[in-house]
């Protein structure tokens, strides 16, 4: 009979075994994407403080960081700016409940565009009228530079784990337990 050979429990026996550690690799690549995306998250942190900080000091400074030719210019360009921050903050706080939904990684790529594109609007050399501190730019560059090695480093752990979904027999897995893959940051 069937049931009686030892070698039939063997191979359940293996099976078993692989499904658990397949599983289980699933699981770990996945904890270290939400892991990365957290130190990821860290950095896109502070821009927020940066754009916040500034806007406090360019509202209570004596001239507002304004030329004296047209201040009322520039309030569009600051209000743009926090605008986008908090759009930014709100696309980070739906990352931060599912780092892995390929619509809340769409939503931080889109929002950091517009905040970026508000940044390089205020900078802009033909904007005359405002007078940015260059403590407040090299500040800006900083994180900037500190942003791509955690990026580089999601990136990666994402292509990783979106690899492991797709081998083929952990897909079985994958499918099975419903792991979806991750979308990889610009």
């Amino acid at each position: 009979m069937l049931f009686d050979d030892w070698w039939f429990w063997g191979v359940i026996a293996v099976l078993i075994f692989w499904s658990l550690g397949a599983y289980n690799r699933l699981v770990k690549t996945r904890n270290v994407v939400v892991q990365q995306y957290f130190a990821l998250e860290l950095v896109l942190l502070k821009y927020q403080d940066l754009v916040q900080e500034a806007i406090t000091s360019a509202a209570t400074a004596v001239n507002g960081w304004r030329a004296s030719v047209a201040p009322e210019l520039g309030a569009s360009l600051w209000t743009r700016l926090q605008v986008c921050a908090n759009h930014a903050a709100m696309a980070l706080a739906r990352m931060h409940e599912h780092p892995l939904l390929p619509r809340s990684a769409d939503e931080l790529v889109e929002t950091s565009e517009e905040l970026e594109s508000a940044w390089l609007a205020l900078i802009h050399p033909d904007v005359y009228y405002l007078s940015i501190p260059e403590e407040l730019k090299k500040n800006w560059s900083d994180i900037d530079v500190l942003l791509q090695p955690e990026l580089e480093k999601f990136n990666a752990v994402s292509k990783e784990y979106n690899q492991a979904i797709d081998m083929f027999p952990a897909s079985l897995i994958a499918k099975l337990f419903n792991f979806k893959p991750v979308r990889i940051l610009n």
